[in-house]
């Protein structure tokens, strides 16, 4: 009897989770970037971070897809956003004093049945994997929201966008429209 309620629970559990899924367009993180293979100069893997930027809540948003050329609405197969941030990077080949490299954490959109989607909120924590001399001199180098590089995925090509770090502050509650074309470049623009 015991093992008959602990299942029931546990289906319950899954489909509670389910339903916040589809609430949210089914986005969810995907990778963390600690859980990338992110690899230090010597090949090991680099661990936690040990410093920090200013973190920034990007809030719930929606995200339409159109065709560039023709205007009619696509319905991606998985759409892809990496919520990205800069960090300085030492030692680095052929810098000195270090340079800066990019990481970020992904969140997934799978199973898309709409041309609407909605972005749950997410705050991106900045964070770095060196702490030395040379981010503090000669002046504080701390990690920095750099933007969403957002990755459509349809039957017949991928194409990518970056929303910048300013409009990604400015999202909460509005629909970001991006326009696909599978020969070229895709642009994003905003509505309420």
């Amino acid at each position: 009897m015991r093992t008959k309620h602990c299942i029931l629970a546990a289906l319950l559990l899954c489909l509670a989770a389910n339903m916040g899924a589809s609430e949210n367009g089914g986005c969810k993180l995907e990778l963390k970037a600690e859980d990338s293979g992110l690899q230090s100069s010597s090949g090991k893997p680099r661990g936690a971070a040990v410093i920090s930027g200013d973190p920034v809540t990007v809030g719930a948003f929606r995200l339409r897809f159109v065709d560039a050329k023709t205007g009619h609405a696509l319905k991606p197969t998985k759409v892809t956003l990496a919520y990205g941030w800069k960090w300085l990077e030492y030692p680095y080949p052929e810098h000195a004093w270090g340079a800066w490299s990019d990481a970020s954490d992904v969140i997934a959109c799978a199973g898309t049945d709409a041309d609407v989607i909605s972005v749950p909120q997410f705050e991106v924590k900045p964070r770095g994997w060196y702490n030395g001399k040379y981010a503090k001199f000669p002046f504080a180098k701390k990690p920095s929201f750099s933007g969403i590089d957002v990755t459509v995925t349809l039957a017949e090509c991928s194409s990518r966008v970056t929303i910048k770090p300013g409009d990604a502050g400015n999202l909460q509650g509005r629909t970001a429209v991006v326009k696909v074309d599978c020969h070229g470049q895709a642009t994003v623009t905003y509505e309420k």
